[in-house]
């Protein structure tokens, strides 16, 4: 996992020069990109530090019987997005709800989610997004952990000179684990949706 991990942030951090090259064409009394072909997204941005937050909507195998859709997480983000070209952002998100397992007993369960997400611009604010997850839910009945990984799509719109909103859609691969709730391995795979916002630090 650190190996993949190293992999994301040097292969975003490859995309410096050119980061660099689109920094040198903002008109310095405007603030504006001149010259470039991501000039409209760069807005004078000097620093590509953001912090933010998302949304998590979604359904699919976690513990439990299928919940159906419904928000699965509230999460804090921060992370290096270069405007038209990648991101790289990391996300612990939580919530809580609850299980019945199969004697009807409602149990309460704690969701955590550790998640590493990378990003490649393909059309100014549209981006494909690969992603890892560390989830945990904890219970009285037992405490489970599990890995998933994702794939889909996004899109930003800039509201302010260095707030943007976004929004994806991603499928999650979640891989095999241990149900207390049902008492049996699982796996399968869910569709996810976030919606959230980022800041440019500077």
């Amino acid at each position: 996992m650190k190996k993949i991990i190293a992999l994301l942030v040097f292969a975003l951090f490859a995309c410096v020069p050119a980061w660099s090259q689109m920094s040198a064409a903002i008109d310095p009394t405007t603030g504006a990109a001149t010259g470039t072909s991501a000039g409209p997204l760069l807005n004078g941005i000097r620093t590509p530090l953001i912090v933010g937050g998302a949304l998590g909507f979604g359904s699919g195998t976690g513990v439990g019987s299928d919940r159906g859709i419904g928000l699965r997480q509230i999460e804090p983000v921060v992370g290096i997005w270069y405007p038209g070209l990648a991101l790289f952002r990391v996300g612990y998100g939580m919530y809580g709800y609850e299980e019945d397992n199969e004697e009807g007993k409602d149990f309460q369960v704690d969701h955590s989610e550790m998640d590493f997400e990378l990003g490649l611009h393909l059309l100014g604010e549209v981006y494909l997004l690969g992603s890892y997850s560390r989830v945990k839910e904890l219970s009285d009945l037992g405490d489970v952990a599990w890995n998933e990984w994702g794939a889909g799509f996004g899109s930003i719109l800039f509201i302010f000179s260095k707030t943007m909103l976004f929004a994806e859609v991603a499928y999650r691969w979640v891989l095999t684990h241990y149900d207390p709730f049902l008492d049996k391995k699982v796996h399968g795979g869910r569709i996810q949706m976030n919606l959230g916002f980022s800041v440019y630090v500077f």
